[in-house]
Formats: C-alpha cells, sequence, structure tokens
C-alpha cells in the first residue's frame, strides 16, 4: 500500500466536527457517512497544528485510545481490520457444516478444531517433529550418536521445500519469465535468513538480539534433547549454538542486501544446466567433497520430481544472484559437516516447533519479547485462524464474501479504480520531464493494467471451489502438526506443477481473506481483496472525499508501483524493458534520488534514520498514490454536480479527503519492532507515511493554507507522479 513524512510553523485553526448537527435523531449505523465522520473525528487531537504536524492532527486521538495490545507488537487501522477478519473467520470455522458445504471448507473447520485441541497436541509432544528430523539422520546437537553419512544437504532442503514450502540455503521457485512473461522458469535464488541481514552481519552491535537468539537455539535443543532421552551435555549444545551462529552469520554476508536488489536486468541471469554448472563448479575449492558440490540438475529433479517434471540439462533457469551461489558454494566446501547439519535442522525446527508442543511456543514467545517488545502471546484461537486462513484461505474466502460484500460495493470500488486510472494518464500527460514518446508507453502500461476487485467468481461456486483444491485430502489426520504437513505438501505441488503450464493473466493469486493489496509486476496486474475493502478504508456509500482519500489513496499507491524505481522497469506485459528514452530516464533518476534524500534525513529512533534507498518504491507510490487519488477524486465530484456528502461543518470536503488519508496510517509500534522495521520494511513507518508524503503535496498545502517553509509544506518538494 502506502508510506511518508512531516512539516511545520503556522496555525491555522479548524475545529472538530460538531456531531449534533448530523447525529440528530439518526443511529450511528444507518449512515456510512456519520459513521465514518465520528471515527474520523475521534481519531484527531484538535490541539495540534496541522501544518506542523499532520500526523499527530489526524492521528493524535487515535492514539491515546489505543494502547498497543500486550501481545502485538504493533497497532494499526491494519491491524483493526485484521482483528474484525480473524473475529469472523473464526465464527466460520466454529459453524457446524451442511451437506452443501464444499469439501475444502470441512477440512479447515476440522483442522481448526485439530489446531484447537491442545491436549492432543500436548500428549504428541515433540515425537512429530522429531520423527521428521530422523528422516535427514536427526538433529547433531540433541544425539547422542550423531552418524554424519545419514545427512545430505541437498536431500533435506529439497524435502522440506517440497513438503513445508520452506527455502534454506538456495530459494528454487517458479516464476513468469521477466523477459518472456508468456512462460513460466525456474529461478535460482540466494537464500532467506531467520534473522535481518542487516543484524547477522553485525552480531556484535546488536547483543540483546544475539543474546536473545542464542537462547532460543539453546532451549529448542535442550528441549527436542529432552523428549529423545539423549545424554548430551550443555556444554556440547552451547559449542553447536556458537558454531550456527557463526555459520548463519557467514550465509548473511554472502546474501545480497535488499537495497542492492532493485535493479531487475542484473538479477536476470538465464543459463541452461550445463551452465549453471560450470559456473558453480568453477570455484576453487579447499578440499574434494562431493557432499560439498552441487549435481544441479539432479537437484531439481529431486524438487521436479514431486509433479512428474523431467529438468534435462538444456533446461534454461534464472540466477538471481549468481555471486551468491559461487560464494555459497565455497562457504559449503570450508564448513564442517556437523555445523552445515545443525545449521539445516535447526531451521526446520524453527519453523516447524510452532505446530509442536506448548514449551516450544513459550521459547518462541520468549524470542519475541526481546525482539518485538511483546508481553503475552497471542491467543490460540487467532493463531489457529491464522494458520488455517494462510493455508485454506480461498475455502474460507467462499463465506467470507457472502458475509462482507456485495456487487454495488465492488461496483464503487471499479469505478474508484477507472478514475484512478484517468488521474495517473493525465499527470503523465501533464507533466514537463517526460517526453512524448515515453508518455505514450506510459499510458498504454496503464491502460493494459488488470484489475482484480474483491473475489473471483468462482468462488461462489462449490464445484468450482472443489476443482481448485483437488487433490487436497478430504478429511484431516487428526493431527495439527500433521495436517499442516499434508496441506503444505499440497499447495507446494501446486506450486511447481505450472512449470510447463500456459500462462494465464487472470488468475487470481491473492485469497480475498487478505488484509493488504498488491501491485504485481510480472502481470502488471492490481489486486484488492475483499478484507482490504473494509473500513476504515472503503465502505459502501461513503462520501466521496472519505473513500477516495482512503481507498482511492490505495489505489493510486497500487497504480504507481507499475512506475516506481522497480516497476518502470518492466512494460505493460511486464517484460523486463528499457522503454524509457534515455533522457526522461535521467530526469527519473534525479527526481526518485530526491525521495531517497528525503527519508533518508527522518530520525526515527535512538538516532537511526531512515533507509531512503530500501523505502524508495514505497515512497514513490505513497506520493502518487495521493496526488492520482485528489485528482480522481475531483473527476468523481465534477461528474455528480460538484458535490460531495461529507459530514463535516468545519473542514472542507478537501481538507476531509486528506484527512481521511492520513487516518488510514493511524498506528504504533513498540521500539523494538520499530527498529525491525527500519531494518527490514520496504514502507515507511505510519508517521513518515503520513507527514513525508503530504509535505511534498501541493494540494494539501493549499488546501491547510500552510505557510511556505512549514513542517507539513517542504521548500524543495519532491515529485515524480
Amino acid at each position: 500500500m502506502a508510506s511518508n513524512k512531516y512539516g511545520f510553523h503556522f496555525y491555522f485553526a479548524i475545529g472538530f466536527v460538531m456531531l449534533q448537527s448530523f447525529t440528530h435523531g439518526l443511529p450511528i449505523s444507518s449512515d456510512p457517512n456519520m459513521a465514518a465522520a465520528i471515527q474520523l473525528t475521534e481519531s484527531m487531537d484538535p490541539t495540534a497544528n496541522p501544518c506542523q504536524d499532520f500526523f499527530q492532527y489526524a492521528c493524535g486521538g487515535w492514539i491515546k485510545k489505543n494502547p498497543i495490545p500486550t501481545s502485538k507488537s504493533g497497532w494499526s487501522q491494519f491491524d483493526i481490520m485484521y482483528q474484525k477478519l480473524t473475529h469472523i473467520l473464526k465464527d466460520i470455522l466454529q459453524e457446524k457444516n451442511s451437506a452443501n458445504d464444499a469439501i475444502p471448507l470441512k477440512l479447515a473447520r476440522e483442522m481448526y478444531t485439530d489446531c484447537m485441541n491442545t491436549h492432543a497436541i500436548e500428549t504428541l509432544g515433540l515425537t512429530p517433529l522429531t520423527n521428521y528430523l530422523a528422516k535427514f539422520g536427526g538433529w547433531p546437537m540433541t544425539l547422542n550418536h550423531w552418524d554424519e553419512s545419514k545427512f545430505n544437504w541437498k536431500n533435506t532442503t529439497v524435502s522440506v521445500l517440497t513438503t513445508f514450502n520452506l527455502h534454506i540455503l538456495i530459494s528454487v521457485f517458479n516464476d513468469l519469465d521477466s523477459n518472456n512473461t508468456e512462460m513460466s522458469s525456474i529461478y535460482v535464488d540466494q537464500d532467506s535468513l531467520s534473522l535481518p541481514r542487516s543484524v547477522l552481519v553485525n552480531l556484535a552491535d546488536n547483543p540483546e538480539i544475539k543474546t536473545a537468539y542464542t537462547k532460543l537455539i539453546f532451549e529448542s535443543a535442550k528441549a527436542v534433547k529432552n523428549w529423545l532421552k539423549s545424554d548430551v551435555t550443555d556444554a556440547q549444545i552451547k559449542a553447536d549454538v556458537d558454531a550456527v551462529l557463526k555459520f548463519e552469520s557467514q550465509l548473511a554476508m554472502i546474501t545480497v542486501s535488499d537495497e542492492n536488489r532493485h535493479n531487475n536486468t542484473r538479477m536476470y541471469n538465464p543459463m541452461s544446466l550445463v551452465e549453471l554448472q560450470n559456473w558453480t563448479d568453477d570455484v576453487p575449492m579447499t578440499k574434494s567433497n562431493s557432499r560439498t558440490k552441487v549435481n544441479w540438475q539432479e537437484y531439481l529433479n529431486d524438487i521436479y520430481s514431486l509433479v512428474n517434471i523431467t529438468i534435462p540439462m538444456t533446461e534454461r533457469v534464472i540466477v538471481v544472484e549468481t555471486d551468491y551461489l559461487k560464494q555459497f558454494v565455497h562457504l559449503l566446501d570450508k564448513t564442517p559437516h556437523r555445523v552445515l547439519a545443525n545449521y539445516v535442522l535447526w531451521r526446520i525446527v524453527d519453523a516447524l516447533s510452532v505446530y509442536t508442543n506448548q514449551r516450544m511456543s513459550e521459547l518462541q514467545f520468549d524470542f519475541a519479547k526481546v525482539y518485538e517488545g511483546v508481553s503475552q502471546p497471542i491467543s490460540r484461537s487467532s493463531k489457529c485462524v491464522d494458520i488455517i486462513n494462510d493455508l485454506l484461505g480461498f475455502a474460507l474466502s467462499s463465506v467470507y464474501v457472502e458475509k462482507v460484500m456485495d456487487d454495488e460495493a465492488l461496483d464503487e470500488v471499479t469505478t474508484m479504480v477507472t478514475n484512478l486510472k484517468r488521474a495517473f494518464k493525465s499527470m503523465v500527460i501533464e507533466n514537463s520531464w517526460m517526453d512524448t514518446e515515453t508518455k505514450l508507453t506510459a499510458t498504454e502500461k496503464v491502460d493494459a493494467m488488470i484489475e482484480f476487485v474483491g473475489y473471483p467468481d468462482w468462488i461462489k461456486n462449490k464445484t468450482a471451489l472443489e476443482d481448485y483444491y483437488d487433490g487436497i485430502m478430504n478429511t484431516s489426520t487428526g493431527s495439527h502438526f500433521y495436517n499442516i504437513q499434508q496441506v503444505n505438501a499440497y499447495l507446494s505441488q501446486n506450486d511447481f506443477s505450472f512449470l510447463r503450464d500456459k500462462v494465464d493473466r487472470n488468475v487470481w493469486n491473492d485469497k480475498p481473506t487478505t488484509v493488504n493489496a498488491f501491485y504485481f509486476g510480472s502481470t502488471n496486474s492490481i489486486s484488492f481483496p475483499a478484507a482490504v475493502l473494509q473500513t476504515p478504508y472503503f465502505a459502501k456509500g461513503r462520501s466521496p472525499a472519505i473513500s477516495y482519500g482512503a481507498m482511492g489513496s490505495m489505489i493510486g499507491h497500487e497504480i504507481t508501483h507499475g512506475f516506481d524505481d522497480q516497476g518502470r522497469q518492466s512494460d505493460k506485459n511486464g517484460n523486463t524493458a528499457q522503454w524509457w528514452t534515455e533522457k526522461t530516464l535521467e530526469k527519473y533518476q534525479e527526481r526518485t534520488k530526491c525521495f531517497i534524500d528525503q527519508y533518508s534525513n527522518y530520525t526515527v529512533l535512538n538516532g537511526s534514520k531512515l533507509n531512503g534507498v530500501n523505502t524508495q518504491s514505497e515512497n514513490i507510490a505513497d506520493n502518487g498514490g495521493v496526488r492520482e487519488a485528489f485528482r480522481a477524486y475531483r473527476y468523481y465530484v465534477a461528474a455528480h454536480g460538484g458535490t460531495d456528502s461529507s459530514k463535516f461543518e468545519n473542514l472542507t470536503p478537501e481538507q476531509v479527503f486528506f484527512l481521511a488519508y492520513a487516518n488510514s496510517f493511524c498506528g504504533v509500534t513498540t521500539p523494538e519492532e520499530l527498529s525491525n522495521l527500519v531494518e527490514t520494511d520496504p514502507h515507511s513507518p505510519h508517521r513518515y507515511r503520513v507527514i513525508g508524503t503530504l509535505s511534498n503535496n501541493e494540494d494539501f498545502v493549499r488546501e491547510f493554507k500552510c505557510g511556505a517553509g512549514t513542517p507539513m509544506n517542504r521548500l524543495n518538494k519532491c515529485v515524480l507522479w
């Protein structure tokens, strides 16, 4: 979705809404405008100067009334929306099955029941986990006698990828070929890590996290050791944990940081398996170790045998980070086999232990207390809803959309999308820094953008829903852990099966029970699932000022992603292409540098600053999205007689527009989580998504009459779209 920053001097007094003037004789729930006006009013801080700090002005009251729940590391409008979603999904999962319910929905309910059956989970304890680890020789640091000949990192990582969709050491996946989106290709990329890269490469600078993470591994190993009744000493486990931590730090050092993963061309390295084999074989080895060498054809065939696809040596694969693979092979060569096994098995334990007993959940929570700043675990029911929605979201959506959506609401959103596209195209045509040729191509890309709004039509059809989940088990296994294993294996099979299929750009990728919005570059598509089309972002029949300020800015944000620093690298069909003339691209990059510099100068926490490079895509989308939405709002009002049904007495509809935008980002975060977000999140924190965006916005400055040089009226405004 969106992002941004803050403001300056000159006080302009704006009164609160006079609630009596529009609540007289009406129940609050009967009028969406009244409900929205009350919500906006109660969120405001009337003592704050909107030209000094619009985030405080729009969200000061909200922050006072919304302390962070003890089980959360942050609380925002998005979290409130997700909480409402969770309540609805919980009700759906607790309903009794009827004869007309689809098999996947019945399965979801059974899985929820098994997830809630903590007695059965405690009885099984760690047995499902230790049985799975035993397939690979067991977790060395928990065993009296470990036979290293039974561990093969390739077999282990293939199994956990195809069984639990967990990528360890190497990431292998299907995706549309970014240079020819009419076909799918195999991608090979660097590993994800258990902690942010910046933390792992500088462990000495993060002593609290290092201590907590070390304790998590150590205590998890002790719990497994105790379950297995082995006699491994604490000292032995501690030595193994230290070696694992050192290895993961080395692994992090050879990965490429997010800041350096913005160039699509650099990360597109197609080669045959023969070339890939030669590439990684051409690494000086310190020892001849067949366990270290990667036979790529064998490795990929082990993965794709899951879906009966044969990978020949002529297969063309796309390597994302070529240097990582070379350094990875070298790192493996110099890493003791026991250390490698301990690391890989630890990653499996870390990912799967949450599906086992209370002790393992407590260990994960103890780490979260330090890492995220939470003080209470989330409720068991919320955890189970999250798990089932993640795995069987389309099955739950079949009931959810019946409860929350109607066709008129979808029509309103679709109209907004049309107006936002029109607004973006007009801004392209009117700007002075693009040449005619590039402008034409940009408008063609907007016209070609595919829209997914609400939910796919087929989801309400029982037969179609069962066809979507064709092959999934009909009933649960009765065990929470094995349910997770079975469904993940099915989903992994689906993920790999489309490698040879004809590409269909109109397939829904996002389950309607997702509280978020998306832009997908490979299909040049925007997506607004049903769960995000809820208050405060959207409600049917609200005044256009509120709808366009909140939902319209979100739509504009996603459209703009097609033209941010990464989106601009692909054409209307999603293919990586240089469709910019050299002169226009030069001017584009000058303007993006303005955003990088602006956001890099925001001090967030203990003197640390935002990463303007890492957040540039989202900051560009935030700034462009609001500008487009305001223009689209004016289109809408002009087309409907120039009136707006805003319920605010002392604010103009235009001011309400910006208030609604800012309100959608009301939120608070623990210091621990804020620190994590600054390191890892491509979005700027809530506050900067408001003040950063609006302080660049001429429409905002004009409507609130903010004097030149005040904090909310930057002298050197950053404007791209």
